[in-house]
């Protein structure tokens, strides 16, 4: 009995197709990152993803001047 494929895994499955059909380059690892993207999301679901987000905002941020901006300069 084979089970029934997610939306997700659909969407990976054929973004994987299209990029075997691609030249090695920079378009056949943006398709491949697309899929394994979604195929982490159907692992994990939405949630986790939040989460993830919540996670990376939380963390302070370094600041940088522009060296154009610095007084002095």
């Amino acid at each position: 009995m084979e089970r029934k494929l997610s939306g997700l895994e659909k969407q990976a499955a054929d973004a994987l197709r299209r990029a075997r059909q691609l030249p090695v380059g920079a378009e056949r690892n943006d398709l491949r990152q697309l899929a394994m993207g979604l195929l982490w999301l159907h692992r994990n679901g939405m949630d986790a993803l939040m989460n993830q987000r919540s996670a990376a905002r939380a963390l302070p941020k370094a600041v940088i001047e522009p060296t154009s901006q610095r007084p002095g300069r």
